[in-house]
């Protein structure tokens, strides 16, 4: 795959993922953002001091994944050869993460969101069009054969830490980014049965992704070799 082609695919990638967290951030910054609960055991109440808003902003698992992907895919368009295996861990917590965002936000949390103007760009950024993008961008330009059971596993630091800090921070505040982990309304069995239940599909989900690479992959290479006979 040409280096055009894959600065190109993942330069718009990194285009979307930053325009969504930047327009995010500033009405964050500004308390512009609307108020996503009247819950109190949930993050993202306006009228809160600046510090505590912008550590509610990076407490939310979507832009935990949308900052992965933003750095994954600018390291791509910086370095498109760029293999290393600390960088397929990184680029692999990206793909995984932004597609649990996607998937949880299309299932359970899409018809809790009613955002207008920014906010609403915004939130199409973090948890539809960069999903998107950084899936469509793999399928199309690659890399291909970087998944492995050892990458997989690596790939999982990432979310692990989220989750341990999520409790961690809701157990001092008393408050939770999502309802399927608000221990204060469910308690700590079943938000850990619903982390154990996301854990367990991102494991499938992790295999799924590395059936499609090594099929892609395998696919590659048959292409290549019926152009060389």
């Amino acid at each position: 795959m040409s280096i055009v082609r894959y600065r190109w695919a993942y330069s718009i990638t990194c285009a979307v993922a930053s325009l969504g967290l930047v327009i995010g951030l500033s009405m964050v910054l500004l308390d512009t953002y609307p108020s996503l609960s009247a819950e109190p055991s949930l993050l993202g109440s306006q009228g809160q001091p600046l510090i505590n808003r912008i550590f509610d902003y990076l407490s939310f698992f979507t832009i935990w994944s949308n900052i992965v992907v933003a750095i994954a895919a600018g390291y791509f368009v910086y370095r498109p050869r760029a293999a290393s295996p600390w960088f397929r861990t990184i680029w692999l917590s990206a793909l995984l993460m932004i597609s649990v965002t996607g998937l949880i936000y299309h299932f359970a949390l899409a018809d809790l969101v009613d955002t207008q103007g920014a906010a609403a760009v915004s939130n199409a950024c973090n948890h539809i069009l960069t999903p998107f993008a950084f899936v469509l961008a793999w399928l199309i330009v690659g890399p291909r054969g970087w998944i492995s059971l050892k990458t997989i596993t690596a790939s999982f630091i990432l979310p692990i830490s989220w989750i341990l800090i999520t409790l961690i921070r809701g157990a001092i505040i008393n408050a939770y980014p999502y309802p399927f982990v608000n221990v204060v309304k469910l308690g700590y069995g079943p938000v850990l049965m619903n982390l154990v239940v996301i854990l367990l599909a991102c494991c499938v989900l992790a295999l799924l992704l590395w059936g499609i690479d090594r099929a892609m992959a395998h696919l590659k290479v048959r292409r290549e070799q019926t152009k060389a006979s």
